[in-house]
């Protein structure tokens, strides 16, 4: 029958299953990015939170286990090779880091950095890293370290800012 509309409850319904299609589809997309870790914004005091590893070693505790990172040569420079390691402890004692990846985001895509960490010395775990530098000018990048301690998933956040290349100056 042309020229006869829908009756309301059907538009309705509908109207309810596409917003819930929209928050399933945004939810997943959430989720997909960080796995409910997105990056801190700048400026936000909840960005205190996360150990800065830009001069120095910083370590994350999560109940009973401790993940350290540490990152050189410092300051972390844009374009260059740094070697980022890792050492995990469970109960004061070294523990294995079963699966161990680090990553790197920003607040604004900037690709996939995704690396394996492998046996390093000391009971270290480390991988060699190379960072492009935001032409934002900004230089705030998010270390996540990922891995199995004990037969249970870590994750531990840091922050670190890059020198520009070529630049004398440290952030």
């Amino acid at each position: 029958m042309v020229g006869r509309s829908e009756p309301r409850a059907f538009r309705a319904r509908g109207s309810r299953l596409g917003v819930v299609v929209l928050a399933l589809v945004l939810g997943g997309v959430y989720w997909a990015r960080g796995r409910g870790s997105l990056p801190v914004p700048t400026g936000s005091s909840a960005q205190d939170l996360t150990p800065d590893v830009t001069r120095a070693d910083g370590a994350v505790t999560l109940g009973n286990v401790r993940v350290t990172l540490s990152v050189s040569p410092r300051p972390p420079v844009a374009f260059e090779k740094k070697r980022f390691r890792v050492r995990v402890e469970a109960d004061s004692a070294p523990a294995a880091l079963e699966g161990g990846r680090i990553s790197f985001e920003m607040t604004m895509p900037m690709g996939e950095h995704r690396y394996s960490l492998v046996a390093g010395a000391d009971g270290w775990q480390e991988a060699e890293v190379v960072l492009p530098f935001c032409k934002s000018g900004n230089p705030r990048w998010y270390a996540i370290v990922e891995g199995r301690v004990d037969g249970r998933p870590r994750t531990a956040r840091f922050r670190l800012d890059l020198t520009p290349p070529g630049s004398t100056s440290t952030p």
